[in-house]
């Protein structure tokens, strides 16, 4: 008696993909990685845009604080400053109206990126200028001459 003769039948289960298929899914895959790469790229670029917008207001906010800081009246005009921020210049920009009838004062605050022109921030607000009381003399008590009483 002979052994039977085995013959390999590929169980179909057990197949793998054909050469044509690895062709197409990777195409398919490069398709969808491009639009993802192309987006991932923008994020990237509007999130350094925010920075150095959110940057530029804090230049903003900063220069406005030290102007309604100041105890004296601000002086009308323009005045222009520069401060770094994370590694970065800013150029700032104040312009102040002198006061009006009531006493308020207009001062505008922007700022742009040292390299640029395009304005990143700008503040407006409103400073009442001191009030400067006249002065009087108080006539219901004696001039202090330095001398003792006795």
């Amino acid at each position: 008696m002979q052994p039977a003769k085995r013959t390999h039948i590929k169980d179909k289960s057990q197949a793998g993909f054909s050469l044509v298929e690895t062709v197409a899914a990777m195409g398919i895959l490069a398709l969808a990685a491009v639009p993802l790469m192309q987006l991932t790229t923008q994020a990237v670029g509007n999130t350094a845009k925010l920075e150095s917008r959110f940057l530029a207001r804090t230049v903003a906010e900063n220069v406005m604080a030290r102007s309604l800081a100041e105890p004296l009246q601000l002086e009308a005009g323009v005045e222009i400053g520069s401060e770094l921020q994370m590694a970065r210049t800013y150029n700032w920009t104040r312009l102040t109206s002198p006061p009006d009838a009531t006493g308020l004062q207009s001062i505008e605050v922007s700022v742009v990126e040292s390299d640029d022109s395009q304005v990143l921030a700008r503040l407006l607000s409103l400073k009442a200028a001191p009030l400067v009381l006249p002065k009087t003399t108080d006539t219901t008590q004696p001039p202090n001459d330095g001398g003792t009483q006795g």
